[in-house]
């Protein structure tokens, strides 16, 4: 391909436009299984700028197996958000229990284990127990209850602990 410029008679090639480049985390996280090994050391340039800054491993060089488990905990959360505000989720009432607990104790990965072992079957078999027991508890591994990465999954829990402070309980109280 040339482009003919009238006014000089040059004929110059054109450059292919580069493609875009997806993001080397975004792009894995939906086709990477848990137990796959992450691919080593991206450089700053093959993450997008919320990954490069919000993952659970920004402080080190290379993807690794927490920052693989939070981009699937970010989509998880994303769709179980979308589905409670589209009332296609409606948590039990002892899920609703259970996240009201978890908003008042503290975040570490020996204290979700052991609240999801004492919440009762109603509770393990819920949709927020299954995200809280495996990427959660990943993602907490390798960082502390307050950092970027668990934000969304904060969010969830508190607009769900809400909801239990406005319904009766226990249920059937009026």
């Amino acid at each position: 391909m040339s482009d003919n410029n009238p006014r000089t008679g040059n004929v110059r090639p054109l450059r292919p436009a580069a493609p875009a480049t997806a993001c080397r985390l975004c792009s894995d996280s939906d086709r990477t299984s848990v137990e796959s090994a992450p691919r080593p050391g991206p450089d700053e340039s093959t993450l997008c700028a919320p990954c490069r800054l919000r993952r659970p491993g920004r402080r080190r060089p290379g993807l690794g197996p927490a920052d693989l488990a939070w981009r699937r905990l970010e989509r998880d959360i994303a769709r179980l958000n979308t589905a409670y505000e589209r009332g296609r989720w409606i948590p039990s009432a002892d899920e609703l229990e259970f996240t009201a607990g978890l908003a008042r104790m503290p975040w570490t990965e020996p204290a979700i284990r052991t609240a999801l072992r004492e919440g009762g079957n109603s509770v393990r078999v819920g949709r927020l127990a299954r995200l809280l027991d495996g990427d959660a508890i990943t993602v907490l591994r390798h960082v502390s209850a307050d950092d970027y990465a668990l934000h969304a999954l904060r969010r969830l829990v508190d607009v769900l602990a809400a909801e239990a402070e406005r319904s009766p309980w226990p249920p059937g109280a009026a």
